[in-house]
């Protein structure tokens, strides 16, 4: 077994561990992965050539299942500042022959150099928005991101990140907001998720 399969070999074992297990088994993580991709199925059109990028890879869960909502006819990149998650999610995702692999970009959403106006989707979902930091500059680097007409989907814990935030942000731009929803099956994990259009 070479190195980066000995390294995608704990990661599925990482999957499932005492830590991660109990979250990734739990009805409230399946019911949040299953609210967010049926929201990107039902409220976004996938057109010919369509370019969607998503910021933060975690697990890659997500961008897996982009590239497969995409399928022949857009194509994906995500973008994460770390190196090790790069590198291992791409490699994951040739070894297990993904049919529409992302193109992975390892660099930090604030980084200058990312193209400008050249995706007609971003998705920012799950603790991203947290993790990075800097909630106004986060959206305003997403936002950088898209072309003029294109959308954010933005999802978020309502408990970390307020719907009020989201909403004030807004309102202090000329970005409109088609679409919010809340969901609160579960008491203990509410979040919300918003379609913004450019």
């Amino acid at each position: 077994m070479n190195n980066m399969d000995s390294k995608l070999f704990q990661f599925y074992l990482d999957l499932k561990s005492p830590e991660a297990g109990a979250w990734n088994t739990s009805p409230q993580c399946l019911n949040t992965e299953l609210v967010t991709r049926d929201y990107i199925r039902k409220y976004f059109e996938v057109t010919e050539g369509i370019e969607v990028c998503n910021v933060g890879v975690g697990t890659g869960d997500w961008d897996d299942y982009l590239g497969y909502w995409l399928k022949d006819r857009g194509n994906l990149t995500s973008i994460e500042i770390d190196a090790e998650i790069c590198e291992l999610f791409a490699y994951r995702q040739v070894r297990e022959g993904h049919p529409n692999p992302s193109t992975v970009v390892c660099k930090s959403i604030f980084d200058t150099d990312l193209p400008k106006d050249k995706f007609d989707i971003v998705t920012l979902i799950g603790s991203a928005v947290n993790e990075i930091g800097e909630f106004k500059k986060c959206l305003d680097a997403c936002f950088s991101l898209l072309k003029q007409g294109g959308h954010l989907m933005f999802m978020a814990h309502l408990r970390y990140s307020p719907l009020e935030m989201i909403e004030e942000y807004i309102r202090n731009t000329n970005y409109i907001m088609e679409k919010q929803d809340i969901f609160d099956d579960f008491p203990e994990y509410p979040f919300y998720i918003c379609k913004i259009k450019k």
